[in-house]
């Protein structure tokens, strides 16, 4: 093959790229998102004096069993810990290590706050979080705070969420007092290091740790979660632009903008430790996590065995590296007496490139690059136009007749045909996005919850058949078909870039109204269709300038080449027009012309759009127009390296982050019709920027396509939703009337599935009373209860209800009311009231008076939690009218199985595809009423 074969705007060519770029990108994309980097050497490890043998042994103890702040297990764990941290300080200083590691065992940290405004809810709550404060070398910097949680929740093991942070905080206390950070070789600016307890409660670890006199002296952080089971450590969220620069110094960056917005906009329910430092401390900072996979998430699956050692090194090694950066920068800005603007930052934009490199910059730099993208471009193409028109040589949109040569043969296209290809991508855009959309509404009907195991099913099947479509349409009018043009590509290309600019308006909306970046990767594919639109106009100034008809008197006569066999005599009738040949009209011009005239009858009209070159000319492509013969045939080329490749890395990498965090929220009751609408869309967005190249792509590769297609079709229609690396999740709760014995137990979860889960599978439902109704706590979702359950025994020893619970209520006044709770073998209750009390002082044994104003509406609800157990709170309230209610305390610990056996019935009897999850902080619940 020739080289001007190899680069024309042929099938071949554009096939084999075309091919190749998708199959590699997408590949890539792939990789990146499911393989995390490989743990670092020996010597990269040694360099920075961790042991991450060590680290995997720790996690190993960590996950032994359930942990809950509720359970003896999590004092176990915090024991094991407050040891480990003692001895790696113990060890550092003994070899060398000249520094102050100081270590805060804290026991006094009781906090008493509002916590939800609209359900009225209020909580106290008795810290037992460990601190290590390494000082840095400079006293006058204020220290970087990193977080991580060690209690888990009462049906997951928490090997991400969040033990792979825990053990990373513990090596990071190693690094930074290790021996070799000695003298000037010692941090800078300080690090405090802290384990909280009780974060998966209602983030109360944290409210602990704001009240301790140490959190006033960080003003940035780094907080470490887990809201996944595995893969990569991603940023989650970040305050601003100036301190997310310290993660970018990682090897491994991974994350996004928009999972932040996610959370900005209240699209992400759950929540971390990061909301207790921004909005309660004013701190600046970044939120790194496990994010998928979500179904075993606050499960038992969420354990070492479902985890990796390249996980764990991806999330200790992105803190070691961030916290390297944040701890040598000396700037003011990070101090909490910086004072605004120094001390608030910019809100910042950041993405990765393939887990490699990361950007970023300041959100109004993005919305500057946005309007300067919509105003300048439409300037440039405006101008350019212009030079095309005064030049005669703007062939779209132009029907131009054209003054044969006398070389030419008299069949040749007796005009420019400029206009044709002017509706083909509209067209085709149009079906390919609506059989698209109606897909999404088709499978959301007849199989809702296939994205759960299948997504990538899903997403084979909506690129495949916008692919399909898209390609039938471009491709049926093609060159030897139906109506062929030259300036198909051009078309495509400027048209999508009309779209794409009033897609750009609404980015800068969203950016200037709502503080959102995520539409930064459109930019990138506005931008590459921008400039391949341009080079289609540009490439334009390679062609003649389009020649102007002449009257008969002014043509010269050796220039007259009449094809009188193409221009039949019509007879005349009462429709022939005056101008008719011999009726008063210029005879054709050697077949061109005719279409200049207004008074053209209906048959010559349709032979000036239906007669075609029957011997295609020489350089030119099938029977497309003749003059595209001085067009430049490899354009194409630049134009493809601009609109597929870095378009596709953006908008793939959005869409995988978005899809995994998405797809299986529907067992959480979210709706699954967005999930396909948001596959749909961002189908389409990857697949928009190549479309101008469809109509040269071999049929061979759509017909592949299109069969796969129709095979994810059928599959993902009737497939089963579940499997056993992708389990349904049901959540699980059990209550107890403890003045009556009466007892039952309920699974939530999604509709379809778990009612035949209790009726099918629990073998004490079988005999039991069975309600269904929509859950009052998780909206969307579907509560089966059942009544009688199997019996709790939560308190060893003590079988009847009656006596895990003590409660004596007095009214001291007419306002005034006092509330004695002991609990048995728990450590969380909670006073609900049917009237709101407008105010609340608990008295203890580990407080003095502690009172504080509740929520202006008052509060319903008062959590009551102390790190001792069989202790009494001792609570007194104010409000009007009749004190009534209801006290209930909690058993959380699950890892003794005669404790809560309707639990472990249903964990050994739920089918092998679905997998159980705690519905609530407890497990069990056990009430008695009151009025005083």
């Amino acid at each position: 093959m020739a080289l001007k074969d190899a680069v024309a705007f042929r099938p071949t060519p554009v096939t084999i790229l075309s091919v190749l770029a998708y199959f590699a990108i997408l590949s890539a994309l792939l990789w990146t998102h499911f393989v995390p980097p490989p743990v670092a050497s020996h010597g990269e490890l040694d360099s920075w004096g961790i042991d991450f043998a060590q680290a995997w042994q720790d996690l190993r103890v960590l996950t032994k069993e359930f942990r809950p702040y509720n359970s003896a297990r999590n004092d176990e764990v915090r024991k094991y810990l407050l040891n480990r941290v003692e001895d790696i300080v113990k060890r550092n200083v003994e070899a060398g290590y000249d520094g102050v590691a100081e270590i805060v065992d804290d026991n006094e940290s009781n906090v008493l706050f509002a916590a939800e405004a609209a359900s009225g809810l209020s909580v106290y709550f008795e810290g037992t979080n460990i601190i290590v404060h390494v000082h840095g070398s400079d006293a006058s910097l204020s220290p970087v705070l990193v977080n991580a949680h060690y209690d888990s929740v009462s049906t997951g093991y928490g090997a991400t969420d969040d033990g792979m942070a825990v053990v990373s905080v513990l090596q990071v206390i190693q690094a930074f007092t290790h021996p070799s950070r000695k003298g000037d070789k010692r941090i800078k600016r300080g690090l405090i290091a802290l384990l909280n307890n009780g974060e998966e409660d209602f983030l109360n670890g944290a409210a602990a740790w704001s009240i301790h006199p140490m959190a006033n002296l960080s003003h940035s952080f780094l907080n470490l979660e887990g809201a996944g089971a595995g893969g990569r450590a991603t940023l989650f969220r970040s305050t601003d632009a100036e301190v997310t620069r310290w993660y970018k110094q990682s090897k491994r960056p991974f994350g996004t903008v928009v999972s932040g917005d996610g959370f900005k906009q209240g699209l992400v329910k759950s929540q971390t430790d990061y909301k207790i430092f921004t909005e309660q401390l004013g701190m600046r900072g970044l939120d790194v996590a496990f994010w998928e996979p979500r179904s075993r998430y606050h499960t038992q699956d969420d354990d070492v065995k479902h985890s990796s050692k390249e996980s764990l090194w991806h999330m200790l090694g992105t803190s070691l590296q961030t916290l390297e950066a944040a701890t040598s920068d000396t700037t003011r800005q990070f101090d909490r007496d910086s004072g605004p603007p120094a001390g608030i930052g910019h809100t910042g934009v950041w993405f990765d490139l393939f887990g490699r490199t990361f950007a970023v910059l300041r959100i109004h730099t993005l919305f500057a690059l946005t309007i300067t993208l919509i105003v300048v471009p439409f300037v440039i193409m405006a101008i350019t136009t212009y030079f095309l028109y005064t030049n005669n040589k703007l062939y779209y949109l132009s029907n131009t007749p054209l003054v044969p040569q006398p070389s030419r043969s008299s069949n040749a296209p007796r005009t420019t045909r400029g206009w044709r290809g002017l509706l083909r991508f509209p067209v085709a855009f149009v079906i390919a996005t609506g059989a698209t959309i109606g897909l999404a509404f088709l499978v959301n009907k007849v199989n809702p919850m296939i994205a759960y195991s299948s997504q990538y099913s899903v997403w084979a099947m909506f690129l495949a058949l916008w692919w399909s479509l898209a390609w039938f349409v471009l491709r049926g009018a093609d060159a030897d078909t139906v109506r062929p043009t030259a300036l198909g590509r051009g078309y495509a290309f400027i048209e999508q870039w009309l779209l794409w600019w009033v897609i750009m308006i609404a980015v800068a909306v969203s950016i200037d109204r709502k503080d959102i970046a995520s539409g930064y990767w459109m930019l990138i594919s506005y931008a590459g269709v921008f400039l391949c639109a341009w080079i289609s106009l540009l490439e334009l100034f390679g062609l003649p300038s389009k020649p102007t008809t002449l009257p008969l008197d002014l043509i010269p006569d050796n220039t007259v080449n009449v094809d009188d066999s193409e221009d039949e005599e019509i007879a005349a009738t009462e429709r022939t027009p005056l101008n008719a040949r011999g009726l008063g009209r210029p005879p054709s011009f050697g077949g061109y012309g005719r279409g200049n005239y207004n008074g053209n009858t209906e048959r010559e009209e349709e032979e000036e759009e239906e007669e075609e070159d029957p011997v295609p000319s020489e350089g030119v492509f099938g029977r497309e127009q003749a003059w595209s013969k001085d067009m430049p045939t490899w354009v194409w080329i630049p134009q493809f390296f601009l609109s597929v490749p870095l378009p596709l890395i953006f908008t793939g990498s959005v869409a995988l982050v978005l899809s995994t965090a998405a797809n299986q929220t529907g067992a959480d009751g979210s709706s699954t019709l967005t999930f396909y609408l948001l596959v749909s869309a961002l189908s389409v967005m990857i697949l928009l920027p190549g479309s101008p190249f469809y109509h040269r792509i071999s049929y061979h590769v759509t017909l592949c396509v299109f069969l796969a297609f129709l095979a994810t079709l059928i599959y993902n229609l009737t497939a089963f939703p579940f499997s056993t690396d992708s389990r349904l999740k049901v959540y699980f709760q059990q209550s107890i009337d403890l003045t009556t014995g009466n007892t039952s137990a309920y699974l939530v979860g999604h509709p379809d599935f778990v009612p035949r889960i209790v009726k099918d599978y629990i073998p004490s439902a079988h005999t039991a009373n069975i309600s269904v109704h929509p859950d009052p706590l998780r909206v969307g979702l579907t509560r089966v209860e059942w009544s009688p359950a199997l019996t709790p025994a939560p308190v060893p020893g003590v079988t009847d209800p009656s006596g895990w619970l003590i409660l004596h209520a007095t009214r001291l006044t007419t306002t005034r009311s006092r509330f004695v709770v002991t609990p048995a073998n728990s450590r969380a209750c909670k006073l609900i009231f049917v009237n709101p009390v407008t105010s609340i002082r608990i008295f203890g044994k580990h407080t003095k008076v502690m009172g504080k104003p509740v929520h202006p509406n008052g509060a319903r609800e008062i959590r009551l939690w102390t790190r001792s157990w069989d202790e009494s709170w001792d609570v007194e309230v104010e409000g009007e009218g009749e004190m009534k209610g209801r006290v209930v305390c909690l058993w959380s610990d699950a890892n003794d199985k005669t404790l809560v056996p309707a639990l472990w019935e249903v964990e050994r009897f739920l089918p092998a595809w679905a997998v159980v999850s705690k519905l609530a902080d407890g497990l069990v619940e056990g009430w008695k009423e009151f009025t005083v």
